[in-house]
C-alpha cells in the first residue's frame, strides 16, 4: 500500500499533465490549503513534504515552497532558465568585498 506522501507526489504528476488553465505539462502553482485538501492531511508536516520532495525528485519533479503558494515543475521547466555565468558569480563572491575572514 501507497503511503500518502507517494499518493499525493503522484496526484501532483497526474495535475501537471491535466489542461486547467492554459495547455497541459506546464508549471503550476498550488496553494498550502489546496495541497492539505489533495493530501488529506490535518497539517503539513516538514517530514511529509520532504517525502513527497523525495518522490518528486526521483522522477524529475519539484515542489517549491513559497510562503503563500508552491511551485511545481518538472527539472526540464527550469532548465531553460538562465544560468548565473561564472563571470558575475565572481562579483558577487564574499571574498570580493573585502569580507575575508567572516
Amino acid at each position: 500500500m501507497l503511503s500518502r506522501a507517494v499518493k499525493t507526489a503522484l496526484y501532483l504528476i497526474e495535475l501537471y499533465y491535466e489542461n486547467f488553465g492554459r495547455e497541459t505539462c506546464e508549471p503550476f502553482r498550488i496553494t498550502w490549503p489546496q495541497l492539505r485538501y489533495l493530501a488529506t492531511v490535518p497539517r503539513l508536516e516538514k517530514s511529509f513534504l520532504k517525502e513527497v520532495s523525495e518522490v518528486l525528485a526521483k522522477t524529475d519533479y519539484g515542489l517549491i515552497p513559497f510562503d503563500d503558494f508552491l511551485y511545481f515543475a518538472k527539472a526540464s521547466d527550469l532548465s531553460q532558465h538562465r544560468a548565473v555565468p561564472g563571470r558575475v558569480l565572481e562579483e558577487f563572491h564574499v571574498g570580493s568585498w573585502g569580507l575575508s575572514g567572516e
